[in-house]
Protein backbone atom coordinates (compact mmCIF):
# COMPACT_ATOMS: atom_id res chain seq x y z
CA UNK A 1 0.00 0.00 0.00
CA UNK A 2 1.03 3.51 -0.87
CA UNK A 3 -0.53 6.26 1.60
CA UNK A 4 -1.51 9.60 0.17
CA UNK A 5 -5.14 11.16 0.30
CA UNK A 6 -7.36 8.51 0.79
CA UNK A 7 -10.95 8.33 1.97
CA UNK A 8 -12.63 6.29 4.74
CA UNK A 9 -15.10 4.94 4.98
CA UNK A 10 -17.96 3.41 6.47
CA UNK A 11 -16.03 4.03 9.19
CA UNK A 12 -12.55 5.86 10.18
CA UNK A 13 -10.01 5.52 11.91
CA UNK A 14 -10.20 1.98 14.81
CA UNK A 15 -13.17 0.16 15.93
CA UNK A 16 -12.35 -1.52 18.98
CA UNK A 17 -11.95 -5.51 18.50
CA UNK A 18 -13.63 -4.89 15.42
CA UNK A 19 -16.60 -5.25 17.01
CA UNK A 20 -19.78 -2.98 17.23
CA UNK A 21 -23.75 -3.53 17.87
CA UNK A 22 -26.61 -2.08 16.05
CA UNK A 23 -30.46 -2.37 16.35
CA UNK A 24 -29.27 -4.84 19.21
CA UNK A 25 -27.38 -6.95 17.11
CA UNK A 26 -23.31 -7.54 17.47
CA UNK A 27 -21.42 -6.85 13.80
CA UNK A 28 -17.92 -8.70 13.66
CA UNK A 29 -15.70 -6.31 11.14
CA UNK A 30 -12.94 -7.91 9.45
CA UNK A 31 -9.56 -7.48 12.07
CA UNK A 32 -6.85 -5.62 9.08
CA UNK A 33 -4.43 -3.95 12.23
CA UNK A 34 -4.65 -6.54 14.68
CA UNK A 35 -6.50 -6.91 16.90
CA UNK A 36 -8.85 -3.52 15.59
CA UNK A 37 -10.92 -2.71 12.20
CA UNK A 38 -8.79 0.25 10.86
CA UNK A 39 -9.96 2.85 8.38
CA UNK A 40 -12.76 1.56 6.45
CA UNK A 41 -13.47 -0.35 3.51
CA UNK A 42 -12.95 1.78 0.65
CA UNK A 43 -8.94 2.42 1.03
CA UNK A 44 -7.44 -0.77 -0.63
CA UNK A 45 -9.76 -1.80 -3.16
CA UNK A 46 -10.64 -0.01 -6.87
CA UNK A 47 -13.55 2.75 -7.13
CA UNK A 48 -15.72 2.83 -10.23
CA UNK A 49 -15.13 6.40 -12.25
CA UNK A 50 -18.62 7.93 -12.92
CA UNK A 51 -16.99 10.96 -14.59
CA UNK A 52 -14.73 13.24 -15.30
CA UNK A 53 -13.48 16.46 -17.07
CA UNK A 54 -10.35 18.70 -16.56
CA UNK A 55 -11.38 19.73 -13.47
CA UNK A 56 -13.08 17.65 -11.51
CA UNK A 57 -13.66 13.66 -10.97
CA UNK A 58 -16.21 11.15 -9.64
CA UNK A 59 -15.89 7.58 -8.50
CA UNK A 60 -18.36 4.95 -6.96
CA UNK A 61 -17.98 2.28 -4.97
CA UNK A 62 -19.81 -0.24 -2.85
CA UNK A 63 -18.82 -0.62 0.59
CA UNK A 64 -17.95 -3.88 0.19
CA UNK A 65 -19.22 -8.48 0.99
CA UNK A 66 -17.27 -7.96 4.74
CA UNK A 67 -19.78 -4.46 6.11
CA UNK A 68 -22.73 -6.49 6.58
CA UNK A 69 -25.04 -3.79 5.58
CA UNK A 70 -25.83 -2.85 1.90
CA UNK A 71 -24.21 0.42 0.41
CA UNK A 72 -21.94 2.81 -1.23
CA UNK A 73 -19.35 5.45 -0.97
CA UNK A 74 -19.59 8.10 -3.66
CA UNK A 75 -16.41 10.79 -3.59
CA UNK A 76 -16.04 13.57 -6.16
CA UNK A 77 -12.58 15.34 -6.35
CA UNK A 78 -12.50 19.07 -8.37
CA UNK A 79 -10.16 21.60 -8.80
CA UNK A 80 -10.53 25.45 -8.32
CA UNK A 81 -7.83 27.92 -9.20
CA UNK A 82 -5.85 26.91 -5.42
CA UNK A 83 -8.29 25.01 -4.26
CA UNK A 84 -8.78 21.04 -4.08
CA UNK A 85 -11.91 20.13 -2.83
CA UNK A 86 -13.01 16.76 -1.86
CA UNK A 87 -16.97 15.18 -1.28
CA UNK A 88 -17.50 11.87 0.32
CA UNK A 89 -21.26 10.31 0.31
CA UNK A 90 -22.14 7.22 2.27
CA UNK A 91 -25.64 5.92 1.43
CA UNK A 92 -27.58 2.81 2.40
CA UNK A 93 -30.11 0.55 1.19
CA UNK A 94 -30.87 -1.04 3.98
CA UNK A 95 -33.12 0.53 6.69
CA UNK A 96 -30.53 1.80 8.59
CA UNK A 97 -27.14 1.75 9.37
CA UNK A 98 -23.88 3.68 11.23
CA UNK A 99 -21.72 5.45 9.26
CA UNK A 100 -19.11 7.43 9.39
CA UNK A 101 -16.57 9.28 6.61
CA UNK A 102 -13.33 11.13 6.74
CA UNK A 103 -9.90 11.67 4.84
CA UNK A 104 -6.63 10.72 5.80
CA UNK A 105 -4.03 13.15 4.20
CA UNK A 106 -0.30 12.51 4.49
CA UNK A 107 1.74 16.00 4.09
CA UNK A 108 5.56 15.61 3.82
CA UNK A 109 7.72 16.95 6.17
CA UNK A 110 9.55 19.88 6.68
CA UNK A 111 6.59 21.49 7.67
CA UNK A 112 4.41 23.37 10.71
CA UNK A 113 1.17 22.84 11.91
CA UNK A 114 -1.26 25.25 13.19
CA UNK A 115 -4.56 24.28 15.42
CA UNK A 116 -6.80 25.33 17.55
CA UNK A 117 -9.15 23.00 19.32
CA UNK A 118 -10.87 23.15 23.07
CA UNK A 119 -11.20 19.08 23.30
CA UNK A 120 -8.72 16.03 23.03
CA UNK A 121 -10.17 12.68 23.27
CA UNK A 122 -8.73 10.33 26.24
CA UNK A 123 -6.68 7.39 24.69
CA UNK A 124 -7.02 4.22 27.12
CA UNK A 125 -4.17 2.06 27.33
CA UNK A 126 -4.96 0.01 24.02
CA UNK A 127 -4.84 4.01 22.02
CA UNK A 128 -8.38 3.69 21.48
CA UNK A 129 -10.48 6.85 22.28
CA UNK A 130 -12.96 6.11 25.79
CA UNK A 131 -14.93 8.56 24.96
CA UNK A 132 -13.58 11.44 27.63
CA UNK A 133 -12.60 14.83 26.62
CA UNK A 134 -9.46 16.51 28.00
CA UNK A 135 -7.93 19.71 27.17
CA UNK A 136 -5.03 19.28 24.48
CA UNK A 137 -2.12 18.86 26.15
CA UNK A 138 1.83 19.32 24.27
CA UNK A 139 2.55 17.31 21.65
CA UNK A 140 3.45 14.66 19.66
CA UNK A 141 -0.10 13.84 18.51
CA UNK A 142 -1.98 10.52 17.83
CA UNK A 143 -5.12 11.91 18.92
CA UNK A 144 -8.70 12.70 18.09
CA UNK A 145 -9.91 16.27 18.77
CA UNK A 146 -12.63 18.32 18.30
CA UNK A 147 -14.33 22.02 18.95
CA UNK A 148 -11.81 23.09 16.50
CA UNK A 149 -11.62 27.08 16.64
CA UNK A 150 -10.13 28.00 13.35
CA UNK A 151 -9.46 25.48 10.39
CA UNK A 152 -6.18 23.97 10.59
CA UNK A 153 -2.87 25.48 8.72
CA UNK A 154 0.30 23.73 7.51
CA UNK A 155 3.22 25.95 6.66
CA UNK A 156 5.71 24.75 4.26
CA UNK A 157 9.43 25.48 3.53
CA UNK A 158 9.23 26.85 0.49
CA UNK A 159 6.45 29.80 1.86
CA UNK A 160 3.60 27.63 0.56
CA UNK A 161 0.34 27.53 2.95
CA UNK A 162 -2.13 24.88 3.18
CA UNK A 163 -5.65 25.61 4.54
CA UNK A 164 -7.75 22.58 5.60
CA UNK A 165 -11.78 23.65 5.66
CA UNK A 166 -13.92 20.87 6.64
CA UNK A 167 -17.84 20.27 7.90
CA UNK A 168 -16.60 17.37 9.53
CA UNK A 169 -16.61 17.80 13.39
CA UNK A 170 -13.54 15.60 14.88
CA UNK A 171 -9.81 15.60 13.27
CA UNK A 172 -7.32 13.09 13.67
CA UNK A 173 -3.50 14.66 14.05
CA UNK A 174 -0.42 12.41 13.65
CA UNK A 175 2.80 14.03 13.66
CA UNK A 176 4.78 11.33 15.77
CA UNK A 177 6.84 10.50 12.26
CA UNK A 178 9.91 12.37 10.87
CA UNK A 179 8.83 12.22 7.81
CA UNK A 180 5.07 13.52 7.47
CA UNK A 181 2.28 14.86 9.62
CA UNK A 182 -1.11 13.34 9.07
CA UNK A 183 -4.25 15.75 9.41
CA UNK A 184 -7.52 14.06 8.95
CA UNK A 185 -11.09 15.76 9.01
CA UNK A 186 -13.57 13.25 9.87
CA UNK A 187 -17.41 13.07 11.25
CA UNK A 188 -16.87 11.41 14.52
CA UNK A 189 -14.29 9.50 16.30
CA UNK A 190 -12.38 6.61 16.26
CA UNK A 191 -14.40 3.80 17.59
CA UNK A 192 -17.58 6.12 16.79
CA UNK A 193 -19.70 3.43 16.28
CA UNK A 194 -19.11 2.77 19.96
CA UNK A 195 -18.92 5.89 21.67
CA UNK A 196 -21.03 8.44 19.52
CA UNK A 197 -22.94 6.06 17.09
CA UNK A 198 -24.31 7.96 13.79
CA UNK A 199 -27.08 6.11 11.83
CA UNK A 200 -27.96 7.03 8.63
CA UNK A 201 -31.09 5.67 6.69
CA UNK A 202 -31.91 5.45 2.89
CA UNK A 203 -33.32 8.77 3.00
CA UNK A 204 -30.90 10.56 4.84
CA UNK A 205 -27.22 9.56 3.68
CA UNK A 206 -23.90 11.13 5.09
CA UNK A 207 -22.13 13.96 2.96
CA UNK A 208 -19.24 15.76 4.27
CA UNK A 209 -16.22 17.85 2.47
CA UNK A 210 -12.69 18.90 2.60
CA UNK A 211 -11.20 21.57 0.63
CA UNK A 212 -7.23 22.11 0.41
CA UNK A 213 -6.80 26.31 0.27
CA UNK A 214 -3.33 26.35 -0.94
CA UNK A 215 -1.60 29.97 -0.85
CA UNK A 216 2.28 31.38 -1.07
CA UNK A 217 3.28 33.61 2.09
Amino acid sequence: QKWGCYPMAPWAGRVRNGVFVHQSKQHQLEINMHPHAIHGTVLDRPWKLINSDSSSVAMKIDLGANWGFVGEATQTISVIDDVIEFRLMVETDDASMPAQVGWHPWFARPCTLETKFTHMYLRDEFGIPTGEKIAPPAGPYDDCFSGSLSSPILNFADKVQLEIQTDCSHWVVYDEPQHAICVEPQSGPPDGFNIEPLVITRDTPLTRFMRLVISEL
